[in-house]
């Protein structure tokens, strides 16, 4: 059968939202034309179809979500079997919408013939479906006599006079994302979006799964401040630099020598990846996004500091592509620019570490036996403790520092 599925934009993606049709029920399309754009927690993406020939049912609508995979439309006729068979209604061939359901539950309702029994296509029909989901049926367990083995609504009645597979009850729903009740106080209540599930979803299984701990060092950026401010003047725009791009210049020059602080699980090995890709986190209304600079080791902080503006002014836009925000090996999160002076974040896995940037602040420190008015900044790493010991982040941190207080290291 010519099938659209809800295609896996990215590692992470589990789940995608049907934004909008750009073709309707009739409409001829063609081998890779667009034919709708699905929002998922990180970008609007356009679908581009899979078949070609007349789109014949719409199966999920506008608005609804469904996990990776799921059946979105047919294009195309049904495949006939050859074999005569007990006719259907004709009441069961109209379509059928796909609830929308979270990713992290085993979906209730699947498309036509797409439910999976013992890794095997169930064939039924949309009103079979029907009456199967209202009494809570499981079609895995029957037999067809439908044309080719296809389950129609007699099977289905036939399975509730026996009793043998009707389920006493639905499968209890997923738990909701929140760890307390909902609150009965009055006030608007609206849908999470795509993006602040997996944000909750992904955030939660890093601290319940993951063994965090926490290291931080005070850095004097005065020297960063003052190499900054000169590069700056004498730089063109597109080669100007901000504090950040420092720092992910000095996370990456560090983890060159403390390969531990970007390794990840694998299993039970230890995989070490070869280039060094480092996420710049950017706050977006809808929640956090991490788009991803590759193989980071290999350009020059100026070159790290345009990447970052593009990648920052796309996310903003809703322009990036699964590929902008794949293959992360740390993590560099800075609110400084929120006046926040210290927090700890929590790891993206898989990776192991990432860094929390806190503001500069003039301070007053002792030097020589004087005070002096310095340039302080709080860096705080999080990290596996599966993967880096603490005397391995602490050496890492101590790098990052170094550096950032020898800065002229950072422009080679």
């Amino acid at each position: 059968m010519p099938e659209l599925v809800m295609p896996k934009m990215g590692d992470s993606m589990e789940e995608g939202t049907l934004q909008s049709w750009l073709k309707k029920v009739g409409d001829q399309v063609s081998y890779g034309e667009i034919v709708a754009e699905i929002a998922t927690e990180k970008a609007t993406i356009e679908i581009p179809s899979t078949e070609a020939g007349a789109l014949t049912e719409i199966l999920v609508q506008e608005g609804q979500t469904v996990p990776v995979g799921t059946v979105i439309a047919i294009v195309g006729e049904r495949s006939k079997p050859k074999a005569a068979a007990e006719p259907e209604k004709v009441a069961e061939k109209a379509p059928e919408t796909v609830a929308a359901k979270p990713a992290e539950a085993a979906p209730a309702e699947v498309p036509a013939e797409t439910a999976p029994s013992h890794g095997q296509r169930v064939k039924a029909s949309p009103l079979a479906r029907k009456v199967a989901q209202e009494h809570g049926v499981d079609l895995s367990g029957l037999t067809g006599t439908g044309p080719g083995g296809r389950i129609i609504e007699a099977d289905v009645e036939q399975a509730l006079k026996s009793g043998a597979t009707a389920q006493p009850a639905a499968a209890a729903p997923a738990a909701p994302i929140q760890g307390v009740p909902a609150s009965n106080l009055p006030g608007q209540r609206k849908p999470m979006s795509a993006m602040r599930k997996v944000i909750a979803r992904r955030l939660l299984q890093s601290k319940q799964t993951v063994p965090h701990f926490y290291l931080t060092l005070d850095v004097d950026m005065r020297a960063a401040s003052k190499l900054r401010a000169e590069f700056n003047a004498g730089a063109g725009e597109d080669r100007r630099i901000s504090f950040n791009d420092m720092i992910v210049r000095a996370c990456v020059l560090a983890l060159e020598k403390f390969p531990a602080v970007r390794s990840q699980i694998d299993g039970e090995n230890i995989l070490t990846p070869d280039a060094i890709n480092v996420g710049v986190a950017v706050a977006l209304d809808e929640g956090l996004i991490v788009p991803v600079i590759k193989d980071a080791a290999n350009k020059s902080i100026s070159t790290i500091g345009r990447e970052t503006r593009s990648l920052a002014e796309r996310a903003r836009k809703g322009g990036l592509g699964p590929d902008d925000y794949a293959g992360g090996t740390f993590t560099v999160s800075n609110l400084g620019m929120f006046d926040v002076t210290q927090f700890q974040a929590i790891i993206n896995p898989p990776e192991t570490a990432i860094v929390a940037v806190g503001a500069i602040r003039e301070t007053p420190i002792v030097e020589g036996g004087q005070i002096v008015v310095g340039k302080q900044m709080y860096l705080t790493i999080s990290a596996d403790h599966r993967l880096a010991d603490g005397h391995v982040a602490a050496q890492f941190m101590q790098e990052v520092k170094r550096l950032l207080q020898s800065p002229l290291n950072l422009l080679g």
